[in-house]
């Protein structure tokens, strides 16, 4: 079976695995989107910040080594 190397909240619900993403090898909490091929991270920063006119939560990418890796059940 393929590995993905697009991570959403979407399809790791689907899959019915939780995972971890890091960045240069530290976690990043509140991620919505990873793609390990591109090195791409898109995530919500703590504390959360609404934009001003369009009432949506406002989001930070960074680019690096990303890895994802399973979460054990527990």
């Amino acid at each position: 079976m393929n590995q993905p190397h697009i991570f959403t909240i979407e399809n790791t619900s689907e899959m019915g695995k939780p995972v971890e993403v890091f960045l240069n090898g530290k976690k990043v909490d509140h991620c919505i989107y990873a793609d390990t091929k591109k090195g791409k991270v898109v995530f919500y920063p703590q504390p959360y910040k609404v934009h001003k006119h369009r009432k949506r939560l406002i989001s930070k990418t960074l680019h690096g080594n990303v890895t994802v890796e399973y979460k054990p059940k527990r």
